[in-house]
């Protein structure tokens, strides 16, 4: 019987085992503790109630079976994790570089325009789009692309 509660101790922090009797029925509560569950699921109780003649027939084969699920699970739990820890980190990469894109652009036109505020004789950038011959009225990129995000 121990040796099927092994891979269930193991991936666990601890095993709390209850044993109670109601007339001639043993219950018996087979507990994993872990205190950082990726899942809930993984802490629920096995609870047996039977003889138990039909407790030392069976016990030990739902407790294994019960295991390989337990473990399946923390299995599945910490590749969605990874998953999304992946994906987290791909769209935080996206959104700095989105950031970083859209501010180039801006610190230049901030440049320039402490050059202006300087009091010289420069001329304003509407004037030079305009002596360059570039019409005054063309849109200026201010924001950030929202499609380069994704």
């Amino acid at each position: 019987m121990f040796t099927e509660l092994v891979p269930l101790v193991r991936a666990s922090d601890k095993v709390v085992i209850t044993l109670t009797m109601q007339g001639d029925t043993m219950s018996a509560v087979v507990l994993p503790v872990i205190k950082n569950a990726a899942d809930a699921a993984l802490t629920t109780p096995l609870a047996l109630s039977a003889t138990p003649a039909e407790l030392d027939a069976e016990f030990a084969a739902t407790v294994a079976g019960v295991t390989a699920s337990h473990c399946s699970l923390a299995e599945q739990a910490e590749a969605t994790k990874s998953i999304l820890d992946a994906a987290k980190t791909t769209q935080s990469s996206k959104a700095t570089k989105a950031l970083a894109k859209a501010a180039l652009p801006s610190a230049s036109n901030d440049d320039a325009d402490a050059g202006n505020d300087m009091g010289g004789d420069a001329p304003s950038n509407a004037e030079a789009q305009t002596e360059s011959g570039a019409a005054p009225n063309a849109p200026a990129s201010s924001g950030t692309d929202l499609a380069s995000l994704l």
